[in-house]
């Protein structure tokens, strides 16, 4: 291994360019898992990627996105992404059918009339945020009506949420934002408890709900709740800023688009790849097991690479580092995972991005990038994606 892939750190935060280069030299270095720190192994190539998911009696879900506990706090439950069957798949099914097919398309005129005011707000030609204007607020709105939050709380709890994921892999339930946002969500479950009528969403199948005919406390209802919401908040929007910018970016693909909207379904699916705004996730040995040919020990833990992943060359082609919007197999992708813990939301993620292109596509046809406008970088170790982009039209 050469000294720069022996420096490689999975978690660093830095410029796009720079992140994504250190990504392919690990890919390139022969070594599908390597060891990056003692315990710690990162999985870089696709088809090892697609394993590792799969291996989920070896590679537990537990301790998923946090790198290490610090006992200060509440012990979170275990939470729909950090869990394993059985507790998993009971979470599944009494969560599932918020997520249903059905309900998603029965909703599709009301996302799109969210798009549609919030474009209404901004001025004639701009200018406009892509990302805090329209992306951010249309995912805080549509993710609020699904679990049950009222839309004048949609945007403080977004605040406070925004403020807990810029802390992970570390731990955040000592934190202030974590105590409000707890205080929230027990005062929720409480109200749908006490109500003789409650509403169908999610908060209310958390706080009637039972599993294995045990219901979930106060603090529990509040973890899950909030996992819902955040899982519906950032990483959606960062896919809608950087597939934006990439169509803007190279002069004509904004034209190509609008007149044939036949490539709009794989321009999502290839903004999803090609932006991959969750960058990893965390697994667990529990058993002990051989992946990319090295073997793993139980207590170990393993960051499986789903950038590194959706640009792996050997996947997707040697143009894997480039965005095209043509590009066949780009549905591969792993942006919502694989196997048992592929996201529940990601038929809505797909809805949203998909209603915020076509508003655009319609109703702004000379988008552009504003003069001086730049990939202004989420600093993150787990998202990528643009913190704002400036455009006018």
């Amino acid at each position: 291994m050469d000294t720069d892939v022996s420096k490689f750190d999975p978690l660093a935060v830095g410029p796009l360019d720079a992140v994504r280069a250190s990504l392919a030299r690990q890919r390139q270095s022969g070594c599908p898992v390597s060891p990056v720190a003692p315990g710690l192994s990162f999985v870089s190539r696709h088809q090892t990627a697609r394993q590792a998911l799969l291996a989920h009696a070896a590679l537990s879900n537990e301790g998923n996105f946090v790198l290490e506990g610090d006992g200060d706090g509440p012990a979170p439950p275990a939470l729909i992404t950090q869990s394993d069957p059985p507790a998993h798949s009971a979470l599944r099914d009494l969560l599932r059918p918020g997520f249903a097919r059905t309900s998603i398309t029965e909703a599709t005129p009301w996302i799109t009339g969210c798009v549609n005011e919030l474009l209404d707000g901004r001025p004639d030609g701009g200018p406009a945020d892509v990302v805090g204007d329209i992306a951010l607020p249309l995912t805080a709105t549509v993710i609020a009506r699904l679990v049950g939050v009222p839309p004048d709380d949609a945007g403080e709890l977004a605040r406070l949420s925004l403020a807990i994921t810029a802390m992970l892999p570390a731990s955040f339930v000592h934190s202030d934002e974590w105590r409000q946002l707890e205080t929230y969500f027990t005062a929720a479950a409480q109200q749908r408890r006490a109500a003789s009528d409650p509403p169908d969403d999610l908060i209310t199948r958390l706080a009637l709900g039972t599993i294995d005919g045990q219901r979930f406390t106060d603090q529990e209802v509040a973890f899950h709740a909030w996992q819902l919401f955040v899982a519906g908040l950032e990483s959606t929007a960062y896919t809608i800023g950087t597939t934006v910018y990439e169509l803007l970016r190279v002069p004509g693909r904004w034209q190509e688009l609008r007149a044939d909207r036949s490539l709009l379904e794989n321009t999502r699916e290839e903004g999803l790849r090609y932006g991959s705004a969750i960058r990893w996730v965390f697994r667990s040995v529990h058993e002990p097991i051989e992946l990319g040919g090295q073997q793993l020990a139980v207590g170990d833990r393993v960051i499986v690479g789903l950038e590194s992943a959706n640009l792996d060359e050997a996947a997707f082609g040697s143009d894997a580092g480039q965005f095209d919007l043509h590009r066949a197999d780009a549905r591969r992708h792993l942006s919502f995972g694989h196997g048992i813990h592929l996201c529940l939301g990601a038929e809505l993620a797909r809805l949203e991005i998909s209603a915020a292109l076509t508003a655009m596509l319609d109703r702004l046809p000379g988008l552009r990038l504003a003069d001086g406008a730049t990939f202004d970088e989420v600093q993150s170790p787990m998202f990528c994606g643009p913190q704002r982009l400036d455009v006018v039209w």
